[in-house]
């Protein structure tokens, strides 16, 4: 896809400052600074929020479509 055509879609947009998403970022970086963590905690937390991003990705995507369905021709 040509940036020309698609210019929304190669901008790099800001993650939502939602409450959920901040609580599964700081779990992650309090997890990291801890040295007492467990690799499965720290690996289920990172999940848990790289899963949160990308299905609000996965939502944004589907607006963009829902939006130019209508006007596509």
């Amino acid at each position: 896809m040509s940036s020309r055509l698609y210019p929304a879609l190669h901008r790099p947009a800001p993650y939502p400052a939602d409450e959920a998403f901040e609580n599964l970022r700081q779990r992650v970086h309090a997890l990291l600074d801890s040295g007492e963590a467990g690799r499965w905690e720290l690996l289920r937390a990172e999940w848990l929020y790289d899963v949160a991003l990308l299905t609000n990705d996965f939502r944004l995507w589907m607006q963009h479509l829902d939006r130019g369905f209508g006007t596509a021709k």
